[in-house]
């Protein structure tokens, strides 16, 4: 079995970014979306062994896995060292106790998204990569797919969950924009389809679905993207740094639910489920295509 570090030293801006959530629970859409792609794995006929959940955060996407492949060995990938500790704490599982009961190890591991190439290039690779709402921390999101393809195995798939571009538009009015809140920018789905053949991947499916989630006040809304962190990039919010842009986006909030119906406070979060797999075939190269020889092999006995 190829042996995974036990710990590296994730890059600065986003590990320290999410050292923060470590001190809050997880909030609802973060669990909400990991428990929604999880039931599309009863869909793939795969039985993976080796199992990366890219930016694990809290680990809940690991217990996820775990109850859909009992004996796989898990591994979760964290950029902050303070949230790993957490999701370690919780879910991490390694032992002959493990084997008795017929299930695999769980490993956390501090590391990048676009995590080292002593990571991504171990010899055999995973037979699937998990990533849940980790995608909106990645400033380079190409470079983290080109990381993703270089961990899996030849037929390895992937899945992603992240936000689209409908994500929070409740805040993109002009009034608020006025007062120097900005809110995040995400990619459309199609822009990350064409991202994934660039790097590599092949079938892309994407899909999406929009989550309307009610709040009894400003407060409690806010409280709930607090909990969702901000990234450390051009991309991402702008925090509220004054009170007076606190007060100003909860006045707003609550003029535009009485103008529409009343309390309570409505956020809408789109969410786009990405999945796709590492082919076989290399891609061509100075026009040439290289195959794997047992693959010619079974196409001409197919024949």
């Amino acid at each position: 079995m190829t042996s995974v570090p036990t710990e590296h030293q994730a890059r600065p801006g986003v590990g320290y970014a999410r050292d923060r959530l470590a001190r809050r629970p997880a909030p609802f859409i973060w669990l909400e979306a990991g428990r929604r792609m999880a039931e599309r794995l009863s869909l793939l006929r795969a039985q993976p062994e080796w199992v990366l959940d890219v930016g694990c955060a809290w680990g809940d996407g690991l217990a996820l896995l775990r109850r859909q492949y009992a004996k796989a060995r898990l591994v979760g990938l964290e950029p902050s060292a303070l949230l790993a500790a957490v999701a370690r704490k919780t879910h991490a599982r390694r032992g002959w106790l493990q084997g008795l009961r017929g299930q695999g190890s769980t490993e956390v591991v501090c590391a990048p998204l676009d995590f080292p190439r002593n990571i991504a290039d171990m010899p055999a690779g995973a037979h699937m990569l998990w990533s849940n709402l980790a995608l909106p921390w990645a400033s380079d999101i190409r470079a983290v797919f080109a990381a993703w393809h270089r961990a899996l195995r030849p037929e390895g798939v992937m899945l992603f969950t992240t936000f689209g571009p409908d994500t929070l538009r409740e805040l993109r009015l002009p009034a608020l924009q006025a007062t120097g809140i900005r809110p995040p920018s995400y990619p459309d789905m199609h822009d990350l389809g064409d991202m994934l053949v660039h790097e590599g991947f092949a079938e892309p499916v994407m899909d999406m679905e929009m989550v309307h989630l009610r709040y009894p006040s400003p407060h409690a809304a806010l409280a709930e993207l607090a909990e969702l962190g901000r990234a450390p990039h051009d991309g991402a919010a702008h925090g509220l740094r004054t009170p007076r842009q606190w007060r100003a986006l909860q006045d707003m909030l609550l003029r535009n639910a009485r103008a529409v119906d009343g309390p309570p406070i409505e956020l809408s979060f789109e969410l786009v489920y990405g999945h796709a797999f590492k082919p076989v075939t290399q891609a061509a190269k100075a026009g040439v295509a290289t195959f794997p020889l047992e693959q010619l092999r079974a196409s001409g006995r197919r024949r």
